[in-house]
Formats: C-alpha cells, sequence, structure tokens
C-alpha cells in the first residue's frame, strides 16, 4: 500500500487528472449533490498526498466565497420582505395581456434583478407569476415566457461580478495565481450586449418558433395550485431593503467611503449588506443560515480546491501539453480563445460551469507567459461560453428549475441551438475588440 500511495505522489500530475475526471463522473452522474462529489474529490487528493490540505480546501474562506453567500443572503432578503412580489403587480399591470410586451417588461425586470440577485431565485420568483397570468388570461402562454426569462437571469447574473457563481469560479482563480481580478462591473458591457442578443431573438424568432414547437400544449394540471402569494410586508422593511440594495450598488461602484481613503472591496459590501438585512429585520438570522444555498457554497469552494491541486500537481500542465500537441505550436491567440469558449459552452452542457470553467481557464494561466495572452479576457469570454446553454436542460439549475413549465427534453434544443449559436458569435467578436488578447 505504501509503495502505491508513493508511486501515486511520484506521478501527481496524472494521479490528479485521474481523481478530477472521477469527479467529472460523478458530477455527470448526479446521484450525489455536486458539493458532496467535489469536496469528496479534495479529500482523496489530501489522502493521496496529491496536494495538501490548504491548498485543497483554503478557498471555503477566500474572498470570493465570502463575497457569494452574502449576495445569497441579500438576495434572500429582497424576496422575504415581498419586494419580488410588487414588481410581479407591476409586470401584470403593465402588460395589458400582450404576450410580447410581456416577455420585453419581464425579461428586462429579471435581467436587472438577476444582476445582483441569484439566477434561481429570480427564476423562481416569475415562474409562478408567469403560471398565475396564464391562469387568469387564455391569450397568455406561460410556455412562451419561462424559457426566456431563463435567458434573461442567464444573462443578467453574468453581467456583473456577483450576479452568479461562475464569475466568482474565475475570479477566484484570477486572485489565487496573482493575475488581474475583475471589478464588479466589468462583465456589463458583454452582459448588455448578450442580453440583447437574447432578447431580440426571443421576441422576433423565440416567440414564433415556441408557437410551433409546443403550440397549445395543455398546461392545466401545472396552473390549477399555482398562485403568487400576497402576504402583508411592512414598510418599513421595504424601505429598509430598498436602501441597502442602493447602498450596496453604491460602494460596489466607488469601492471606498466617500471623502476618506478608507477601501471597501467587493466582499466587505457584500457582507456589510447582508449584516444590515439581518439586523433590520429583512430576514432573520436563522432563515439566512438554514435556507442558504450551501450546495452553491460547497460547489464553488470545492471546485476551486480542485482546480487549485490539479495546477499544483502539474495536471494542468498535462492538459495544456495536449492542448497545444493538437492545436498546433503556431496557433493564434484568436484562435485559441475560439477553441476555449467553444469549449466552454459545450462542455458546460454536461458538466459544471465551475468545473468547465476552472479546466479552460487553467489552460489559459498555463500557456499565458511564452504567448503573452491576456487572462482576464480570455477569463471573460470562457466565462459567457460555459453560461450559453439554451439548448440542454441539463446545463444548469436555470434550466432545470424552467422544466417545470412543462417543456420536453427536446423542445431546448429545437428553441435554443441558434440562440447559443448567437451568443457564442457575439462573444467571440466583441471580448477580442473591447479588452484585446493579448498583453
Amino acid at each position: 500500500m505504501l509503495q502505491i500511495i508513493e508511486y501515486i505522489q511520484a506521478n501527481s500530475g496524472v494521479a490528479s487528472l485521474i481523481v478530477f475526471g472521477l469527479c467529472i463522473i460523478l458530477f455527470i452522474w448526479d446521484k450525489l449533490p455536486m458539493a458532496t462529489s467535489a469536496i469528496l474529490g479534495c479529500i482523496v487528493m489530501v489522502l493521496l498526498g496529491i496536494g495538501s490540505f490548504s491548498s485543497a480546501f483554503g478557498s471555503f474562506a477566500s474572498t470570493t466565497v465570502i463575497m457569494l453567500i452574502g449576495v445569497l443572503i441579500v438576495g434572500m432578503a429582497i424576496d422575504e420582505t415581498g419586494v419580488a412580489s410588487k414588481i410581479g403587480d407591476v409586470i401584470m399591470k403593465f402588460s395589458k395581456g400582450s404576450e410580447r410586451m410581456l416577455m420585453a417588461i419581464s425579461f428586462t425586470i429579471a435581467f436587472i434583478l438577476s444582476t445582483f440577485m441569484t439566477n434561481v431565485t429570480v427564476l423562481a420568483i416569475f415562474i409562478p407569476i408567469m403560471f398565475s397570468l396564464g391562469k387568469a388570461n387564455k391569450n397568455i402562454h406561460p410556455m412562451n415566457h419561462v424559457i426566456p426569462l431563463t435567458l434573461a437571469v442567464n444573462a443578467g447574473g453574468i453581467a456583473t461580478l456577483v450576479g452568479s457563481s461562475q464569475q466568482m469560479t474565475a475570479q477566484g482563480l484570477l486572485e489565487k495565481y496573482e493575475y488581474p481580478v475583475f471589478e464588479v462591473f466589468d462583465f456589463m458591457p458583454f452582459g448588455i450586449i448578450v442580453g440583447i442578443v437574447s432578447l431580440l431573438y426571443c421576441l422576433f424568432i423565440g416567440y414564433p418558433l415556441g408557437k410551433k414547437i409546443w403550440g397549445n400544449r395543455d398546461q392545466s394540471e401545472m396552473t390549477k395550485e399555482i398562485d403568487v402569494k400576497k402576504e402583508p410586508v411592512k414598510k418599513s422593511r421595504i424601505v429598509a431593503i430598498c436602501i441597502i440594495f442602493a447602498l450596496m450598488v453604491f460602494f460596489y461602484i466607488v469601492q471606498k467611503v466617500p471623502f476618506t481613503d478608507i477601501e471597501v472591496k467587493p466582499h466587505v459590501t457584500s457582507t456589510l449588506a447582508a449584516l444590515a438585512c439581518i439586523i433590520t429585520g429583512c430576514i432573520t438570522q436563522k432563515k439566512a443560515v438554514t435556507n442558504l444555498n450551501w450546495n452553491i457554497i460547497g460547489r464553488l469552494a470545492a471546485c476551486l480546491g480542485l482546480a487549485t491541486v490539479l495546477k499544483e500537481a502539474g495536471g494542468i500542465d498535462i492538459i495544456s501539453d495536449w492542448f497545444m500537441y493538437f492545436t498546433g505550436a503556431d496557433v493564434s491567440p484568436f484562435a485559441i480563445f475560439v477553441i476555449l469558449v467553444l469549449f466552454a459552452q459545450i462542455s458546460s452542457l454536461f458538466i459544471s460551469n465551475s468545473t468547465a470553467i476552472s479546466i479552460a481557464l487553467l489552460v489559459v494561466m498555463s500557456i499565458a507567459p511564452e504567448m503573452n495572452l491576456n487572462v482576464p479576457a480570455y477569463a471573460m469570454g470562457i466565462i459567457f461560453g460555459s453560461s450559453l446553454g439554451c439548448s440542454c436542460p441539463l446545463s444548469g439549475s436555470t434550466w432545470g428549475i424552467s422544466m417545470a413549465a412543462g417543456y420536453k427534453f427536446r423542445d431546448y434544443f429545437k428553441y435554443g441551438v441558434l440562440v447559443d449559436l448567437l451568443g457564442f458569435i457575439a462573444t467571440i467578436i466583441s471580448v477580442p475588440l473591447i479588452m484585446g488578447l493579448t498583453i
């Protein structure tokens, strides 16, 4: 047994790839929570001596994970105070029975909300609203709106650093290996581009296409029990959460206390905002802790840990050598960018976004010094590629939730393959033009 462990440690690069590959198999198998599978992979790496405990589990105390916890709590508080349901009332008032108007309004509001709330939370808010509208108005078919809403929250989620966990995965790796990190709003131009492309597609191509795909598929069984919650809410809490949210956005932008030299980093801002939500009663500490999505947190931290050990053990160097062998030594930076964005997009249909980002971004980091690559630009493209997954409901939790609307598996491919292609084209054009691929 001792000889086996010594052999593994002597070939730690290959061993790290084997353990990482087994983790991916567990992710695809999906019999265990993804966070559990990722943490198990970290433990195996430590037990076999492939990586140290601090390398595998140090990310659990990283600024990226702390920032995510704060963002999740603020999102729960917005929902808890009833602000979300009031947004639903506004949508109902202004749509006036027009499906395209309803789509445009709900898409825009969902996009804006998801820039600072988790995608899953925003989508979970909107799905019952759409079913209620469909129940009240026979001219509105919920299936025409749930996929567009999923596109909206995904586009909004990648419009800011704090919008979803895939940006934080990349941010954690950039920070770990001392590359320039993203500011909160660095993603906004690209998120808006993807959002506009998605909205125009939904309004002018997806809407008539969807009516052909699912037609007037009966949803009476799904809508009969659905209603939007309308519980009385204290006005003081609504005012408090609005002030907290506004201040949070303000400090994300300025990152300092006005008229002083005191810095306020994004992870500090999100933590203070979460504490303010609890102190003002917008959400109780018990609910903040018990309702927190620990699977998302554990998944992010453990995937960062796996990626760290994979890098330090030499597994990424092996992948990079394979990559350069198959692409050729004289491959251009743009060709590398296109290949890795496409890899992130396709692999994210079947494995987690965090895993796809970790693999692709670590490959970039490995070859960046000799090719003078602009690593943050590649990270930006990889993040957006991993977020494009309309053609498969397995590509993320939001798409899985959208299946509650009654879509069939093949509906996603029929509806989404073109919008995924358009998103890919928008990404590979906009990122190189705005950020540049070399330094």
